[in-house]
């Protein structure tokens, strides 16, 4: 037993080191989300579920991180994609809950990581689809670490029409009660027109 545990928490800990921007997966126990609305439209609900638990953590405790870790990723998936007032080129403020080597390299990556590249051609953002599945590390019943593996669909409208799918992984490590994102590889795939 000790074998496989160690041998997941080593799979949890390997998939946590990476930073880079390819990669798309999906999965799930359920629990509450976040939401997230554009400037014209009823919030979308996140669909947040703890995935792989590598470790111990009760009920209670799960929920609780759940919550957390999950509230870390609809405040980026807000600042970055859905919320705000369209068109609009200012996106300084779309990684919020990054640390800040996260966020300078997410930056550099304004197709995928953000609107900013066609946040000025865009009049609305309609979310079709936010999924947040969570594994954690929970050595001693403490959760240590965690990859939450994103999925967002939006339908882009304005010079831009497209649907576009983000989705990968973040990596979040604690820090106090919150979690920080400090690694991320996601993917953005886009159908329609306007890059």
């Amino acid at each position: 037993m000790r074998r496989i545990m160690a041998g997941a928490a080593g799979l949890l800990l390997a998939s946590t080191v990476l930073v880079g921007c390819t990669g798309d997966e999906e999965t799930p126990e359920s629990g509450g989300g976040g939401a997230g609305s554009s400037t014209t439209q009823a919030p979308v609900e996140t669909s947040a579920s703890v995935g792989t638990v590598a470790g111990r953590l009760g009920k209670k405790q799960r929920r609780q991180f759940l919550q957390d870790a999950t509230a870390t990723v609809d405040e980026w998936l807000d600042a970055a994609y859905v919320a705000g007032d369209y068109p609009r080129s200012d996106f300084g403020k779309a990684f919020p809950g990054f640390t800040q080597g996260a966020a300078a390299l997410a930056r550099k990556q304004p197709k995928v990581m953000s609107n900013a590249a066609v946040g000025d051609r865009v009049e609305q953002v309609t979310v079709k689809k936010r999924k947040v599945t969570v594994d954690v590390l929970a050595p001693g019943g403490k959760p240590a670490g965690a990859t939450a593996r994103v999925v967002l669909v939006v339908q882009l409208d304005g010079d831009v029409e497209r649907k576009d799918r983000i989705s990968g992984r973040l990596m979040l490590t604690p820090k106090g009660k919150q979690w920080k994102v400090f690694g991320f590889d996601m993917t953005r795939n886009v159908k329609g027109k306007g890059k």
